[in-house]
């Protein structure tokens, strides 16, 4: 794999807690959070990949999201030269992890520069979202979706010979909270929200985000 962006994923799930009963039939509620990232991602992708689930197999691994052939925008698993893939989070139909930076398009400004040499230099606002679905494959059944916006910055250039040189790009999404969620076998009321974000650079060209 040439092109990726490293990930950074930063969810918080809410899920109700017990009721207290007081004298006086009072009752007091009360919620709890809970926090996915990248480790808790790590470790559950490991759970999906190995059949000793105890051992995660991924020492010094990352989070990325591939562009290049074949993976698409898939949310990879990478070794630390990020060169790699491990694993596929877009796993099976029981479990899987994807994050689409790409929906509805909205406003968007930038230059491009028809010309050898040349360059593109775009920031576009999406629609996103993402979904975490384990269905008992690791976890109790888990089905959080949310919906969000996503602001992309994108920058390629390319020399005289119409060779690239190279790219960066920036997503960044956030994801208000959205309730009718399950979370561990926890149900529907539950919510969840957050940001994911993803920046990388390379050499030649990104054809997928181009």
């Amino acid at each position: 794999m040439t092109n990726y962006s490293k990930l950074n994923v930063s969810v918080v799930i809410i899920t109700n807690a017990a009721t207290v009963l007081l004298p006086g039939s009072k009752e007091i509620g009360s919620t709890k959070k809970v926090k996915i990232g990248n480790k808790q991602l790590l470790d559950l992708f490991a759970g999906w990949a190995v059949a000793d689930r105890t051992v995660n197999p991924w020492k010094s691994a990352q989070l990325v999201v591939g562009w290049s052939q074949g993976w698409n925008g898939d949310v990879l698993v990478v070794d630390k030269t990020g060169t790699n893939v491990l694993f596929d989070a877009n796993y099976s139909s029981d479990a899987y992890f994807v994050v689409n930076f790409f929906g509805a398009a909205g406003a968007s400004n930038g230059t491009y520069i028809d010309a050898d040499p040349g360059s593109e230099s775009y920031t576009e606002c999406h629609s996103a979202d993402y979904t975490l679905y384990d269905d008992g494959y690791f976890l109790n059944h888990t089905d959080l979706t949310d919906s969000g916006g996503n602001t992309e910055k994108f920058k390629q250039s390319w020399n005289a010979s119409n060779v690239g040189t190279g790219w960066s790009d920036n997503e960044s999404a956030t994801f208000p909270y959205q309730g009718d969620q399950f979370f561990e076998g926890v149900g529907p009321n539950t919510s969840v929200g957050g940001t994911i974000n993803a920046s990388g650079k390379g050499k030649g060209v990104n054809s997928y985000l181009d």
